[in-house]
């Protein structure tokens, strides 16, 4: 295609060359009868205007491109949030269709790490795939390959997108937005303390940071912006919000129901004054006791019990039973082997040891009864040198006032 030229006109062979009359320049003045203190408050006004600009347009106060530059980067932050969140549902499917082919084929493991197959593991699958003859198993085994490819594309386009965008900081236990966004802003970035905090006082921060939260800082010169996403944590950031929030609404619910009970208590007792004067100790005494009584019984409801030993153990106990070419079940045991418990309102997490328990390593770890669902209702982790492992509730509404066996092997 040949280039464009562009002709440039000589001034005599310009369109419009006709003489255009000089502007003719005219001096502000102000009003011959306009009072001396007005004059002056406006010249001072208008100093001071000048002046404020000029200020703040030198400390950065005033950019709006770099303002706009953190929403841009934020917004690729949600994307990458709700890219994880769907990187979560996929890994809950795989987790659900693993409980399925475990049912369908009473085999205790799929034989590979379900999650994020790797080259070697997928070929593995492929070729059970190939080989498996009943249709309904056939099929299970390849929407976990599906799902696992899926998670995979996933994570592609999440590694495109934070190639973009600085290194997050990965949130550790304890650790708060506050002194994450201060660390940054002062630490990476060299700010100065008393601009670092009115920098941190314009951005909304989240109240709470649960371990392995990415936590995205943007900082530009003269702006700075945060988003957290999920990254690692089992849980995400809007279903933190959203818990928060309900706990709020509920505790509001509650002291409203509170206060409007208690307000008829004070009309009936008001009513009855007279009756119940002699009989105010004994009423107070009353009221303490079932203050007690509730306690006692928010710890109870709120609480799971769990007995933790060894596979043999257990089975010496007879608590579990299963032998050769059997698999292990758990007995009716008697309440008494529960004298542990956790209340799940402060405690989520079973950690224990395989010297605790008089192991060498810890092989593996099974909850029972096993209508509870890995991944879903509750996950076990491991450490590398397997050593040492953690039983996290996940679904605390399901374990609440119940009892559970944990063996270990």
């Amino acid at each position: 295609m040949d280039e464009e030229k562009t002709t440039v006109l000589e001034p005599a062979e310009r369109p419009d060359t006709q003489e255009i009359a000089p502007v003719k320049k005219t001096k502000f003045e102000f009003p011959k009868n306009m009072p001396m203190y007005i004059i002056i408050g406006v010249l001072v006004v208008a100093l001071l205007l000048m002046a404020y600009f000029l200020f703040f347009q030198s400390k950065g106060e005033v950019s709006s491109e770099g303002a706009a530059q953190i929403r841009q980067m934020q917004e690729m932050t949600q994307e990458v949030q709700q890219l994880e969140s769907d990187v979560k549902e996929k890994k809950d499917e795989i987790f659900s269709l693993v409980d399925e082919y475990k049912e369908k084929t009473g085999e205790a493991s799929l034989g590979v790490n379900a999650l994020e197959l790797g080259e070697d593991e997928t070929k593995i699958l492929e070729q059970r795939i190939s080989e498996e003859k009943d249709v309904s198993v056939k099929s299970l085994l390849e929407e976990i390959l599906e799902k696992n490819n899926e998670i995979r594309e996933l994570s592609a386009k999440i590694a495109e997108i934070e190639a973009l965008l600085p290194k997050p900081h990965l949130a550790a236990k304890g650790e708060n937005h506050y002194k994450v966004a201060m660390d940054f802003l002062m630490n990476e970035k060299g700010v100065e303390k008393k601009r670092a905090l009115k920098l941190v006082e314009r951005t909304a921060l989240f109240d709470e940071l649960v371990p392995g939260f990415k936590v995205w800082n943007f900082y530009t010169g003269d702006a700075y912006g945060s988003s957290v996403t999920q990254g690692t944590a089992s849980i995400s950031p809007n279903t933190l919000i959203r818990r928060a929030k309900k706990k709020l609404v509920d505790a509001r619910d509650e002291a409203i129901s509170q206060r409007d009970k208690l307000a008829e208590d004070i009309k009936t007792l008001e009513d009855k004054r007279g009756t119940l004067i002699n009989h105010v100790d004994s009423l107070s005494k009353e009221k303490e006791s079932l203050i007690g009584q509730v306690s006692e019984l928010n710890v109870e409801v709120n609480s799971l019990s769990y007995l933790l030993d060894s596979q043999s153990n257990l089975k010496k106990k007879g608590v579990l039973k299963g032998g050769f070419l059997k698999s292990t079940k758990l007995r009716d045991v008697s309440p008494e082997y529960f004298a542990t418990s956790v209340d799940m309102r402060i405690q989520t997490q079973i950690v224990f040891s395989a010297k605790d328990l008089g192991l060498r390593k810890i092989k593996k770890v099974t909850l029972y009864p096993k209508f509870y669902n890995e991944g879903t209702d509750y996950k076990i982790e491991m450490s590398g040198d397997n050593q040492t492992a953690i039983v996290t509730i996940l679904d605390t509404l399901k374990f609440k006032n119940e009892r559970i066996v944990i063996s270990v092997r």
